[in-house]
């Protein structure tokens, strides 16, 4: 009998453990799974994930799996929990502790394990949690996320057999610091802070950066899931005062924010401006393909049409991308990027590094760039100029942003805009273009607007204004 079989013959179906869970399908994402703790994340929702899991990677023989997790005060107990239900499949697990996203995706490389868990909420407020999951060297999204649900679900686990081993690797945050080490070179004198926003990177942030001979003021360094001085999201400009004051105290040069699993960054220059992530991928662009003439670069739906226009003047391939982690990684390894990112602030390096997105390794390149050429803010002040907005988020209730999108896309109409549908909608005119689209980590619409000019910028915002009042008119839009 294979082992599917004998999966199926040891289902264990207890209808009355299985009314008592409810599992609600809002947090199975698109490219992980995350909700509110502890209505719909919990210690038993963990626990029949990781036999769900467990059953999925005993099926295919790829076991052991890494397991991390961040600085929220959820995420040990919902760590102990997952483990468990791991375990209990007969799968032998490696608990690498509390270490950024970053770290976990890089142990994975490292200790060549296929498989890996990071309990996380992300940026998202405090009182969010999920995991992001590898399985079989790929980072999961789309269907492979809606069949844990089914997994669940039907209660679908592998019984009665010999409880997998725990083991615990403390050697990770070393070994990370050694690889970066071994071909990044810095020799700078700028003055650096740095804002973790309390979350786990605070941990780790200033050995890493002693490590290299590269001394930075950490602000926010103390790992507190309560995250008493601002949420853990840099991509928000209002959580981004902290750090512009004290740059602006202690007259610094460069300032980097990021997010509450460290694999996002934000940057601020000597100006106190932010450089958007598609503006740091122009300047790694460039760079690269001074190296690498040819390379492609994968970028996402949301970045400046002038990360394009880079691209193609240095020499590359650009790639565009659906919005989401688990999107520009899948896109890398088909396409063979050199570099990948998106607006929200993953970037991925796959030149000199392993492909994963990573807010401190960014950081680091960064500064060696600016090292190396030793013209920061030239280089700052030589990228192109437009008209743009941040990310826009308009809230709504119980994922409802899923139906009002839906209306959208079958009811509007945008005479003479070129329209492009990989990921909600960006229409695109000779003066600008803006884009509406669903969030797939919390339940809100996203949009950004960029265009030629202020004058321009506001006439694209308006013929998105009236297009969404037309299916909602009580809709409260903050543009």
């Amino acid at each position: 009998m294979n082992l599917a079989k004998q999966i199926e013959a040891k289902v264990a179906l207890d209808p009355q453990v299985k009314n008592k869970l409810k599992i609600p399908n809002s947090i199975f994402r698109a490219y992980d799974i995350r909700g509110k703790y502890p209505s719909e994340i919990n210690k038993d929702i963990f626990f029949l994930l990781g036999q769900t899991i467990g059953t999925k990677v005993k099926h295919s023989k790829t076991g052991p799996i890494c397991v991390c997790m961040d600085g929220r005060l959820s995420s040990d107990e919902l760590k102990n929990s997952l483990i468990n239900g791991l375990l209990l499949t007969g799968n032998d697990v490696i608990d690498i502790g509390m270490l950024p996203t970053p770290l976990l995706y890089f142990s994975l490389n490292h200790l060549k394990i296929a498989n890996g868990l990071m309990i996380t909420g992300s940026h998202n407020p405090k009182n969010y949690n999920g995991v992001k999951i590898v399985l079989d060297n790929k980072t999961l999204f789309g269907n492979h996320i809606a069949e844990i649900y089914t997994g669940m679900s039907k209660n679908i686990v592998i019984k009665d057999v010999q409880k997998g081993i725990l083991k615990k690797e403390n050697n990770i945050l070393d070994s990370y610091i050694k690889n970066i080490k071994s071909n990044i070179k810095i020799i700078s004198n700028l003055k650096i802070i740095i804002d973790c926003g309390n979350g786990v990177t605070g941990k780790v942030i200033k050995k890493i950066f002693d490590s290299i001979n590269i001394q930075a003021e950490v602000i926010n360094e103390e790992v507190d899931g309560e995250f008493p001085n601002h949420p853990p999201d840099p991509t928000d400009i209002k959580n981004l005062v902290q750090l512009k004051n004290k740059m602006k105290e202690r007259n610094a040069d460069i300032g980097f924010a990021y997010d509450g699993d460290g694999d996002r960054v934000i940057v601020i220059d000597k100006s106190l401006e932010v450089i958007w992530p598609d503006q740091l991928l122009m300047i790694f662009s460039k760079i690269i393909l001074e190296n690498k003439p040819g390379s492609k670069i994968v970028y996402d739906i949301k970045c400046s049409k002038h990360l394009e226009n880079t691209i193609i003047e240095n020499g590359g391939i650009p790639i565009l991308s659906k919005t989401g982690h688990s999107f520009i990684k899948e896109s890398i390894i088909k396409h063979g990027a050199t570099l990948g990112g998106e607006m929200s602030g993953h970037i991925f390096f796959n030149d000199k590094w392993y492909g994963f997105d990573d807010g401190i390794y960014s950081s680091i390149r960064l500064l060696e760039i600016f090292s190396s050429y030793n013209k920061m803010q030239s280089m700052i002040n030589s990228l192109p100029k437009s008209a743009t907005t941040p990310e826009i988020n308009i809230e709504f209730e119980d994922n409802n942003h899923f139906t009002f999108m839906d209306l959208f896309v079958k009811l509007t109409k945008f005479k003479g805009a070129e329209i492009i549908n990989i990921d909600g909608i960006k229409i695109i005119y000779s003066f600008g273009w803006g884009l509406i689209r669903c969030s797939n980590t919390s339940s809100n619409l996203v949009l950004r607007f960029e265009a030629d000019d202020e004058k321009s910028l506001n006439k694209i915002k308006t013929i998105m204004k009236n297009a969404m009042l037309k299916i909602d008119k009580n809709l409260n839009i903050p543009f």
